[in-house]
């Protein structure tokens, strides 16, 4: 590596050091992802903040080769997801679990898999609606080019779910407690209006030219830390 090209690296860390390290919930973020990349030998991580709305990717040196507008859970509380239908978004360090792809070859699980979700009608009357108007049906292609799922609910997320069951804090509906909920991951959307703000039931939701270019940095067990910072 020439003496240039590490000027360039150092000056990049620290940009992104005052960049991100300027305040308190700052410098949390700072030294979170430097613990993750302590114990992940892989060359990026996410970094979602529910605060700004945007998703952050980190490289080694801790600059930033890329970020993009998100828009997340309904729910106005903005509260970790507790469990299925609170429309909340969860909070804590995650990892991707599965890669969907509509570009994928034709052939495999991966393309197949997300073409039939994308299929998949959701209507108004159901709860699945578009940013503002109850009464537009959502529609299909609602997961867009990319689904990448990860793997909530970790074991945090189930120690505070079965800590709010004993302290009767889940719905009970039909005489059983709402589950936890699963099947939550950053993707695409047929519902623009809904980034920058909160449109989705849980989910990370991006504009289909973001996810679709967020992919050269998505592989598999890829740390993913969401954050209400």
């Amino acid at each position: 590596m020439n003496n240039l090209l590490k000027l360039a690296i150092f000056i990049f860390a620290v940009f992104s050091y005052y960049a991100c390290g300027s305040n308190e919930s700052g410098k949390r973020t700072y030294s979170r992802i430097k613990d993750i990349f302590n114990q992940y030998d892989g060359k990026y991580i996410i970094f979602i903040s529910k605060k700004d709305f945007f998703l952050y990717v980190y490289d080694r040196d801790l600059a930033i080769p890329a970020k993009f507008k998100i828009g997340y859970g309904l729910n106005p509380e903005k509260k970790p997801k507790l469990f299925a239908g609170d429309n909340n978004t969860p909070e804590g360090i995650y990892k991707i679990t599965e890669i969907l792809s509509m570009d994928a070859d034709k052939n495999s699980e991966s393309y197949k898999k997300l073409l039939k979700m994308n299929s998949i009608f959701f209507k108004a009357k159901d709860g699945h609606y578009r940013y503002g108007r109850k009464e537009a049906d959502l529609g299909n292609n609602a997961y867009g080019p990319r689904f990448f799922r990860i793997d909530y609910p970790n074991q945090n997320d189930v120690q505070r779910y079965n800590d709010a069951l004993k302290r009767s804090m889940i719905p009970i509906v039909n005489g059983r407690a709402m589950p936890i909920g699963s099947g939550l991951a950053i993707h695409g959307t047929c519902d623009e209006e809904s980034i920058g703000r909160l449109g989705s039931s849980g989910c990370i939701r991006m504009y289909n030219r973001d996810i679709a270019a967020l992919d050269r940095y998505i592989k598999l067990n890829l740390p993913v830390i969401i954050s209400s910072d």
